[in-house]
Order: C-alpha cells, then structure tokens, then sequence
C-alpha cells in the first residue's frame, strides 16, 4: 500500500513539474492545428464586362471563367438587376436591359456551374432609376424628400416595394436552381443626403398611425429628438424586414437558398444614415454572408474596418470583406490587393471578394495567392 501511494505521489509531482515547466517556457506544450476557414475566393461581375452580343459574350464569359479557375477563384456574385431597375434574367415581372435579346444569366450560369464554381445572382433592390415596368406604373413608390422631390430609388417602407423586389429574386429563384441570392443597394438612398428617408404621403400615414407623429411637422430633426431618433429606427426596420421576408419567401422554396449581401463598412454608421443594421441581420441570422465594401488604399484603415466585421459574423455568418480593385473610392495596386487579402486571412475572415471583372486584370489575377488545401497546405497550379 505505502509502495502504491508513493507510486501516486511521484506521478503526481511529475505533472506537477512539467506543467511548471512549460509555464516557464521550457517544456512547449503541443497546439492543435487551427482549421482552415479561409474558403471563399470570390469576384463581383457585371454583364456589361462581357457585352450584349451573344456569339461574343458567350466566348468572352467562357475564357474569363477558365481564368478565374486557373486563379483559384471559386465564386462569381453576377449582377441581375442593374440600378437602373433592369434585369438579365428571362423575366415575366421585370423590364430587361434591351441590349441583352437573350438570356444573359441562363447562359452565365451553366457556364460558372460546370467549371464548379458558386453562383450569387447580384440584385440592386431598391434603386429604380429608369422607372421601369411596375415602377413606372405607381411612381408613389418612389421616394419622396422633405420638399417632395423625387429621386430614383423605390421605398423600403411600403409593403407594396417590398413585395414587388421580392418577386423578382423569387421569379429568379424558381426559374433557375441557385443557391444563393445576393442583396446589393439593401438601403435607403446616399444622395443627396444621409439619412434620406421617404416624405411621401403614404409613408408618413404609416409612420403617424405608428407614433402620433407626422414626421413632415417634426421641427427638431436632431437626435436629441426622441421622434427623430425613432423615424431613422422605424425607416431602418423596413430594411430588416425586407430581408426577414426574404429568408422567409426562400425557405418555401423546398431547397436551400442562401442569402448574401454587399454592406457599407460600417455597421454602426450605417444602421443610423442609410438604414442598414447589418449586425442585427447577422445575429437575428437573416443572412449567410456579409460582404462590407471596404475599398480603400490604406492596409491600415483597411485592417480597421475587416476586424471589426469579423468580429460582428464571428460564429454567426461568414464574413467575406469586398477589396477594391478599381471602386470609386480607389484605385489600388496587385500588390496592396494581394496584402488585402492576407489581412483577411489572418483576422480570421472566411474569405474575400474583388470589385469587380472589369478591374480584374492579369497582373491582379497573377497577384493572387494560391488557394488553400483542406489541411491548410497551400496548392499551386
């Protein structure tokens, strides 16, 4: 018995020793190899990158595509429905781009689909500058400024704008089998100015039934004004709403669709000036990725902005930050694209997308690094 407990003690002491010893830094304790999560390589393409003719289109979207494989991209967020309201899918609902005769997206996406690569149709929801089809039909969509003046946008507030945009990406959905819609513009309008919210008669009925409060009478539009502050929540609401009536529209389709979306950088800004609560959508899990345009120069400003959406999709949805290749807010280089990208690697980002095609050229595309294995092994072709 005394042999045993001596046995024990010695045992013990030993743990005891070696775990002082790897605190002191001499024993080095083995770490586990972190998973690789770094997946989504992916590119923003319009169809005017690949023009209106069709022999000519069909060539071009089958060379760019071979080279986007070569490069180890694997996902292409294709536009569908431009800003001008017209759409690049056979449509019964929408009003198509007259240049495209054809079936623009039936013929990209059997292309992308089987060289493998994922599909995003890319929809513009609210801006309507063309006042096209329906829209044209009930110009009281539209918003209204403070002095009704009209811009090119359809308001999220009324049920009637919701229910319209969501038929599209639902015609879209049942037309052709996509995993994914992606949302774009999924906000109140930038210009002329931040926050600009509809005045027109029906959303300020709906907001007075709501509050008591005509916001066209508010005098003090400040956030020191409780009203004030629940007229840029409310319009705000009407943006979620649309995209919890999305996810709901999607999941009576009897297959998975996910949902994806292009955001401004800033989810605190952008939930006050444009109605955009990307962080609510990722904790009420209203979206699979989130894709915050950060297009800019600086690594510095650049790392900023990706950690903090990282830290907002961390366990809820995949975070893939947008790198501006040629943006209106930048201009940059193979070389800043390429630290871009490994900036979102080590922040723990689930990948990354390029704006857009028409910037990707081949020194960028040669900047790329090469993708990653399942075991993290980097493969080069």
């Amino acid at each position: 018995m005394d042999h045993h407990r001596r046995f024990i003690l010695a045992a013990l002491l030993g743990l005891w020793g070696c775990g002082f010893l790897a605190a002191a830094g001499e024993v080095a304790a083995p770490q586990p190899a972190a998973p690789t999560k770094f997946l989504i390589r992916a590119v923003w393409a319009h169809p005017g990158f690949f023009g209106s003719d069709q022999p000519g289109a069909r060539t071009k979207i089958a060379a760019t595509l071979d080279g986007y494989v070569r490069a180890g991209i694997n996902t292409v967020i294709i536009l569908v429905k431009n800003t001008t309201g017209h759409v690049y899918f056979k449509s019964d609902i929408g009003v198509g781009d007259p240049a495209w005769s054809w079936d623009f997206f039936d013929v990209f996406f059997k292309e992308a689909r089987s060289r493998g690569l994922a599909v995003h149709p890319w929809f513009c929801v609210f801006p309507e500058s063309a006042i096209l089809g329906q829209v044209r039909q009930h110009p009281e969509w539209l918003i209204r400024g403070p002095k009704q003046e009209m811009v090119g946008a359809a308001n999220p507030a009324l049920p009637e704008v919701r229910a319209y945009e969501l038929s599209l990406m639902l015609e879209l959905a049942r037309r052709y089998p996509v995993d994914w819609i992606h949302l774009d513009y999924i906000h109140f309008p930038c210009d002329p100015a931040e926050p600009y919210f509809s005045f027109d008669a029906a959303t300020r009925a709906l907001f007075q039934a709501a509050t008591g409060q005509d916001p066209a009478e508010m005098k003090a539009k400040d956030s020191g004004n409780i009203m004030w502050n629940e007229w840029i929540e409310w319009n705000g609401g009407h943006v979620t709403r649309f995209v919890s009536e999305l996810r709901a529209a999607l999941r009576e389709l009897g297959r998975p669709v996910k949902i994806s979306a292009a955001v401004f950088p800033a989810a605190d800004k952008a939930k006050v000036l444009i109605g955009q609560d990307w962080e609510s959508w990722a904790q009420q899990g209203l979206v699979d990725m989130l894709c915050p345009m950060q297009y800019i120069n600086s690594a510095a400003l650049f790392e900023k902005y990706a950690r903090r959406a990282v830290e907002i999709g961390a366990g809820r949805v995949q975070v893939c930050p947008g790198i501006g290749l040629g943006s209106s807010h930048n201009q940059n280089t193979p070389e800043g694209m390429a630290g871009q990208i490994e900036t979102c690697r080590r922040l723990g980002a689930d990948g990354f997308v390029l704006f857009s095609s028409s910037s990707l050229t081949e020194p960028f595309l040669a900047a790329l690094p090469p993708p990653a294995g399942p075991a993290g092994r980097q493969i080069r072709k």
